[in-house]
């Protein structure tokens, strides 16, 4: 299968670990910081302790791995993902489980063809479609698992490194 996706690798952090991860929810003003550790393969192949800081996060998404299978790993990158499909796929899929949640633990009259049902209320994803220019999909690769984040934009901050 050809992968047809179209990215960007923004920082290698090959031999890398997400070491800590906050979430600061506040609708449209959330904002999450990953602590990282990679090795410098521009450089002098020191050890780099930084922040990756992102800010007006919309969604959120982890997959992770905590068996002995790392296929996949090998890409231990921090990416952009361009395609504007793929920021909607991921979306629509937190809607749909939060959907799915709600029905599996309420008990309550759904009407899939309702429109007007509260589950089916699309007009805030609407509304961020129309934008959704304006938001950008990231994705940190690592042995533990991959991260995905739609959000206006995000800052490195190195904090240290040591050779």
């Amino acid at each position: 299968m050809i992968n047809n996706f179209t990215s960007q690798l923004l920082l290698k952090t090959f031999d890398g670990s997400l070491t800590k991860l906050k979430l600061k929810p506040k609708c449209k003003d959330s904002k999450i910081e990953f602590a990282i550790k990679y090795y410098d393969y521009d450089g002098d192949g020191s050890l780099v302790k930084a922040k990756v800081l992102f800010h007006e996060v919309v969604a959120v998404d982890f997959e992770i791995n905590l068996f002995d299978n790392y296929i996949g790993a090998e890409l231990f990158g921090f990416y952009e993902i361009f395609p504007v499909e793929k920021k909607k796929e991921l979306v629509e899929k937190i809607i749909k489980n939060r959907r799915d949640g709600y029905l599996y633990h309420g008990d309550y009259d759904y009407d899939a063809d309702e429109e007007n049902d509260t589950l089916n209320w699309r007009e805030p994803v609407e509304e961020l479609y129309k934008i959704m220019d304006k938001y950008h999909l990231y994705q940190q690769q690592t042995q533990g698992g991959i991260y995905y984040i739609l959000a206006g934009g995000y800052e490195v901050i190195v904090k240290n490194s040591h050779s």
